[in-house]
């Protein structure tokens, strides 16, 4: 399989890096005559001096909060896809510990037991018509509304990246905002060998030298040399007998479970690559420098949303005897590990570059001061489509338990990159229905809460009281902000509405800071916090991009 490699040559930073991964990036600011008309809404916090002494730090000192998973039984989905090449739970062996995980929630009658939806890759088809979306393989259908999205999980294995019906049926789930493990652009990076080992050198990330091979680099002299030399600086090009030492470990690109790699010595290195292009000229190869590996390797799994990281589990992998590789499914002993801070800290940030929800790294500790530049550990992989069933055996503990317990929160859900523009009508149900308001997005707004305007109100108490549309609604008021507009601090009260609705995305339980009257264009004001929610980025010169176009909302 051919892959259409991301441009990593002019990224230098991270920053930068991150914005390279996302669809489209804008600065969340709105157009010229917009500018003019919004003043700047803020939560009265720290000073400027302390904000930039904070940031400074921040920037100094890079350390990722250590948070470890604790096994119990909780879920909030009430349905659960999954797309797989396999529907025989006696074979496949994730979607045997997702039944049992749902076994295991019924017993331990937790309050929302999901169904669970399974499709053969290869056979799935899809009858999309406006708001519902009917997904069938012949054995299995389910019907998707525009009600689903926050409440249903979507596990894409592996084989959905070679079935086109199927990714295209993924990625229109993920841009309704379902929480999809894992986003098909990311797992494309992740399952090609060479872009994932471009990514942990432009984040940083210790691994062993590499280089790509293919049949037009071998057989460029100089580019073939330089590939070699980037691997290891002191192979020698003109006499083959003085790299019988420098091991290499080949791997095809995309190649999975150990399988597609091999280990070759470099006097012998030019004669093998030059039968693997013969067999196929159009193969493309990475090779890796062989580090001393410390007896094995460590897969750590970890669970990214946008306000945490959690580190579910991780196990030590033996190797085979005689063997180099070190991956369960061909045989190696899995068993129990505590991970160093070191190693923590790298899978930590290498999942968190790989924006990726839930994926697998894989570590290989080091022969102490075997290599000094690396350090004592080097990722040798991220696995986007991990196994569940060697990693619940080490922890004896169902691991798809631990990921639906940590996945209870859908504010915290890191959802797939969608454009909005900064302007664009959205629904606020207040309990009794919802009602239309044209809203700003400004990812530029840090206010503790989006506002809104309803006119006049009444507050009693702990109780706010005011009318849209003929409708009297009253809440519970949970907050105040201080909140300031040009040089006038307002105090707002801030309640809890059930639901709130941009284009087919929803957010539960969403704040809302009430506001008598805005004196703007638009009746909402979504601040940063509900965006990164709903995964939307602001373009900063389209309005309605998901949803019609509206006046806006007269309040009396």
């Amino acid at each position: 399989m051919k892959y259409d490699w991301m441009d990593y040559s002019n990224i230098e930073s991270i920053e930068q890096l991150n914005e390279a991964l996302s669809d489209m990036q804008f600065e969340g600011k709105c157009c010229k005559s917009c500018k003019k008309e919004e003043e700047e809404e803020t939560d009265k916090g720290a000073s400027d001096e302390e904000k930039e002494e904070a940031h400074e730090d921040s920037q100094q000192k890079e350390h990722y909060e250590v948070v470890y998973a604790k096994p119990h039984f909780d879920n909030c989905f009430k349905h659960i896809i999954i797309f797989t090449n396999n529907n025989d739970r006696k074979e496949n062996k994730t979607l045997n510990n997702i039944y049992d995980a749902i076994d295991n929630l019924k017993k331990h009658k937790c309050e929302i037991i999901p169904q669970l939806h399974v499709f053969v890759a290869a056979e799935v088809a899809l009858d999309d018509d406006d708001n519902l979306l009917s997904i069938s393989d012949g054995d299995e259908t389910y019907e998707l509304t525009d009600e689903s999205n926050m409440d249903t999980l979507v596990f894409s294995r592996l084989g959905v990246q070679g079935e086109n019906q199927c990714e295209h049926i993924v990625k229109l789930l993920q841009d309704r905002g379902m929480l999809v493990l894992n986003p098909i652009k990311y797992s494309q990076i992740a399952c090609n060998k060479y872009e994932t080992a471009q990514l942990l050198k432009k984040g940083e990330i210790p691994q062993p030298n590499f280089a790509l091979m293919t049949k037009d680099i071998l057989y460029n002299k100089e580019e073939c040399e330089t590939a070699l030399r980037e691997v290891y600086p002191e192979y020698d090009t003109k006499d083959p007998d003085k790299n019988k030492d420098l091991d290499f470990v080949v791997k095809i690109l995309d190649g999975h479970g150990g399988t597609g790699v091999m280990l070759i010595d470099g006097k012998r290195l030019i004669a093998m690559l030059q039968m693997v292009f013969a067999i196929d000229k159009e193969t493309q190869l990475l090779l890796q420098k062989k580090e001393e590996a410390d007896g094995g390797d460590i897969r750590v799994h970890v669970l990214t949303m946008n306000d945490k990281q959690v580190i579910m589990a991780a196990m030590k992998r033996v190797k085979i005897g005689g063997d180099f590789r070190s991956n369960v499914s061909l045989g190696a002993e899995a068993e129990p590990v505590k991970l160093t801070k070191e190693q923590e800290q790298i899978a930590l940030k290498t999942a968190l570059i790989s924006k990726m929800p839930w994926c697998a790294v894989d570590i290989m500790p080091l022969v102490k001061g075997s290599n000094p530049k690396l350090g004592d550990n080097v990722v040798l992989e991220i696995n986007a489509s991990p196994g569940t069933d060697g990693i619940s055996d080490v922890i004896k503990f169902n691991f798809i338990n631990i990921l639906l317990s940590e996945l209870n929160d859908n504010t915290t859900f890191k959802l797939q990159d969608k454009i909005a523009g900064y302007q664009e009508t959205c629904a606020i149900d207040f309990g009794n229905g919802d009602v239309e308001m044209l809203a700003k997005l400004d990812t530029g707004n840090g206010t503790k809460a989006t506002s809104v305007e309803v006119g006049e109100y009444t507050i009693k108490g702990e109780k706010i009281t005011f009318s849209i549309n003929g409708k009297e609604y009253t809440f519970k008021i949970k907050d105040y902000s201080n909140s300031l507009v040009g040089n006038v601090t307002e105090k707002r009260p801030i309640i809890t509405v059930p639901q709130v609705t941009l284009g087919l995305r929803k957010m539960d339980e969403v704040d809302l800071s009430i506001v008598k009257k805005r004196n703007k264009s638009t009746n909402v004001l979504f601040n940063r916090e509900l965006l990164s929610q709903l995964g939307y980025v602001v373009s900063p010169s389209q309005t309605h991009i998901l949803t019609p176009e509206t006046e806006k909302l007269n309040i009396v």
